[in-house]
């Protein structure tokens, strides 16, 4: 089940976040997972409307940045939020696969080239991302998130997740400082 989640809105083209505190959506009871669900529905719904209603140059789109968001994260939400029929199929899928994915463990793909111990076309993981990128924190196993769960260890999942945004964050930021300029650019 969906125990929620940490969300952070940035609004990169305009060089900002908003808002200062990441929203922390959380929910240890797996009898209201669909008070969970809807929280994040509603949330991810406010954030294509603040994109509607500014300019599509200033915000073109909902774009999600992490590690795989696309693999694990969207799909589980749609799903739950399906069996538990928080809103039609159709406005589902529109709020969740409209917005764009950004997945860090493919987007750096390009900075292992250098190391033929790794497979060039392959996403990277979180932590061997964090190495590349000479950020000094770790990702331990998702597994893990659930002995906690078991061990009602509630605060240690929120402070888990919270870095984990926070990890991500910083991944993108060290990936474009990473890119070369574009010609535009000069």
């Amino acid at each position: 089940f969906i125990l929620g989640g940490v969300f952070r809105q940035m609004f990169p083209c305009k060089g900002k976040r908003e808002p200062e505190h990441a929203l922390h959506i959380w929910n240890f009871r797996r009898d209201d997972e669909k008070s969970t669900l809807i929280d994040i529905y509603e949330y991810f719904n406010r954030c294509w409307d603040a994109i509607n209603a500014r300019s599509r140059r200033d915000n073109p789109d909902l774009i999600l940045v992490g590690t795989g968001l696309s693999r694990h994260d969207i799909s589980a939400l749609y799903v739950r939020s399906v069996k538990h029929n928080i809103a039609s199929k159709e406005e589902l899928y529109e709020t969740y696969f409209k917005a764009k994915v950004v997945d860090l463990g493919e987007a750096a793909i390009p900075l292992f080239n250098k190391n033929a111990n790794v497979y060039p076309l392959y996403p990277k993981t979180a932590d061997e991302l964090l190495k590349e990128l000479g950020i000094k924190s770790t990702k331990s196993s998702g597994k893990r998130v659930w002995k906690m769960y078991e061990a009602k260890n509630f605060e240690g999942i929120k402070a888990r997740t919270a870095a984990e945004v926070e990890d991500a964050i910083a991944m993108a930021a060290a990936i474009i400082k990473r890119c070369p300029e574009s010609p535009k650019s000069k």
